[in-house]
């Protein structure tokens, strides 16, 4: 009788070892997943200058005319941030709604 039970609580002892070992595996790597990330050396991306781009929307179509000849349309854009209006000059007089510009201010 006293065999069979320390034969059961071997076995019980290795499964424990091994769940212990293996929740032990588990939090070191989970934990090591979200550690800070470092730059070593100059950082390629916070050197380079971004443009920054702005909403602008159509404020009016008009009839461009040059030398007394009607030559194509204008679209005038108003900028998002106060700034000087965005013209565009087109063949046809149909004006898309808004699109993004680049900003005035750098």
């Amino acid at each position: 009788m006293k065999k069979e039970n320390s034969e059961v609580n071997m076995s019980t002892l290795k499964k424990n070892y091994l769940l212990n070992t293996l929740i032990i595996v588990l939090s070191l790597y989970s934990t090591s997943s979200f550690s800070k990330g470092k730059i070593y050396g100059e950082s390629k991306t916070l050197s380079k200058e971004y443009t920054k781009y702005e909403n602008c929307r159509l404020r009016k179509t008009e009839i461009n005319i040059k030398d007394g000849v009607k030559d194509g349309y204008k679209c005038i854009f108003k900028r998002q941030s106060r700034g000087k209006d965005v013209t565009v000059f087109q063949p046809s007089p149909v004006c898309q709604k808004s699109f993004k510009c680049k900003s005035e201010t750098q």
